[in-house]
């Protein structure tokens, strides 16, 4: 071992083999590096948002994504940094741009310069317009659905009542319904308040990309179970006593609203109030309670006052007083009378089903003073359909004429179809 170790060529050999295996390492060393340092990744970053530069307080543009997809290559140190740090921005520049449509590219910011950036996609269609704003009314939207059964909304009131809308001003001059929209539970059976939304509809009821203020207004909304005004009809019940004369039954209340089911309410086209005239012996006013019909929760008035007119029973006279007082009172008669049906609704037409084409007889009874100058067009003969609604209704028969005159027609009412002209 001595004599290898001392031998020039030995140690040579010793040193080339080191060498030898020093180079190899560090050569190996260097291809790994060069490799790390020169390879690449690709990488997709999805969802980037969009910024706009415009001129915000005169336009307003449309068309731009909110968010983009990029693509970025490169080394992969620099792409899984720029992921990572997310410090990169893509935006648009439509500041120096004129009002109209364009197709403008995206730009971008703060990327590495060894990195191939794409976007998805490359180019978008933009629309430049001048921002208006316009004040609009607001009507109230509630789905009557969301109301209890047999409860209508009877009236509502909003404050404000005007909006302010901002937008493009094409959009603005679509726009079709701005409404305030009533959120709330099933059921409802009396008058609430409530802040209700905003919301901005064209034609078709498209909600539109706009800005409104307020963005809400304060709501107040009336709320009753479901009703119809109908006319009152006194009908004369019982025998009056013997010699008192019923010359006339009136009151002030013409109409009255019942309150109940829809499926009963609008079968009911009249109160019929029963007067009972056994008990009247002279000319007086009474206040009358008012019965309910079957199937009606309730009435808008509780009583109504009546007011009779009556000739008593006359006193004791002779034969002759009596006979001459019989004289004294005649009739006239006037055949083929039609009836005249005041009050209609210009959009409505009527039919008389009874009497046949609307035609009466009518019998004057009087003095024969009274009744010598009374002609047909001293009475009116007629019908009040102002409350009448579409469908089957029948009406009181009522006569206009001087009041000298004790009047009385072939029939007492009138049934009538009206229907939509």
């Amino acid at each position: 071992m001595d004599k290898m170790m001392g031998n020039p060529w030995f140690l040579r050999i010793i040193a080339l083999a080191l060498a030898i295996l020093l180079f190899v390492s560090v050569k190996s060393d260097i291809e790994n590096s060069n490799m790390t340092v020169t390879s690449t990744s690709v990488e997709v970053l999805r969802d980037v948002p969009v910024e706009v530069y415009y001129d915000d307080d005169n336009s307003v543009v449309t068309g731009v994504p909110e968010t983009v997809t990029v693509n970025i290559e490169g080394p992969s140190q620099q792409v899984f940094s720029t992921k990572v740090m997310k410090d990169y921005k893509v935006f648009i520049d439509l500041r120096e741009v004129t009002f109209g449509e364009h197709r403008v590219a995206f730009s971008t910011e703060n990327f590495s310069d060894k990195l191939k950036v794409r976007i998805d996609p490359v180019n978008v269609d933009v629309v430049i317009e001048e921002r208006v704003s316009k004040e609009f009314n607001v009507d109230l939207d509630m789905n009557e659905s969301l109301l209890a059964e047999n409860y209508i909304v009877k009236s509502y009131d909003m404050e404000p009542k005007k909006v302010i809308v901002t937008g493009a001003k094409s959009i603005i001059d679509s726009i079709g319904y701005v409404k305030a929209t009533i959120v709330r539970d099933k059921g409802i059976n009396k008058s609430f308040e409530q802040d209700a939304s905003i919301r901005v509809l064209d034609s078709d009821l498209n909600k539109l990309d706009v800005i409104v203020e307020p963005k809400t207004v304060q709501v107040k909304v009336k709320v009753e179970e479901f009703s119809k005004e109908v006319p009152v009809v006194l009908v004369p019940k019982g025998v009056p006593k013997e010699g008192v004369k019923i010359n006339g039954l009136s009151t002030d209340v013409k109409n009255i609203r019942l309150y109940g089911p829809r499926t009963v309410i609008d079968k009911i086209g009249q109160l019929q109030v029963d007067v009972d005239v056994s008990k009247l012996e002279d000319t007086s006013s009474f206040d009358l309670k008012l019965v309910i019909p079957d199937g009606v929760t309730k009435l808008s008035l509780d009583k109504i006052k009546i007011k009779a007119d009556v000739t008593p029973a006359p006193s004791v006279e002779t034969e002759e007083e009596q006979a001459e007082t019989v004289s004294t009172v005649e009739e006239k008669s006037f055949e083929k009378v039609t009836i005249a049906v005041k009050g209609l609704p210009e959009l409505l037409v009527s039919n008389f089903e009874t009497p046949t084409n609307g035609i009466v007889s009518v019998v004057a009874k009087g003095t024969p003073e009274a009744l010598e100058n009374i002609q047909l067009n001293n009475v009116s003969v007629y019908v009040d359909a102002e409350n009448a609604e579409i469908g089957e209704v029948t009406l009181p028969i009522q006569i206009d004429g001087p009041a000298n005159i004790e009047w009385r027609t072939s029939a007492s009412e009138a049934k009538l179809t009206i229907k939509e002209a």
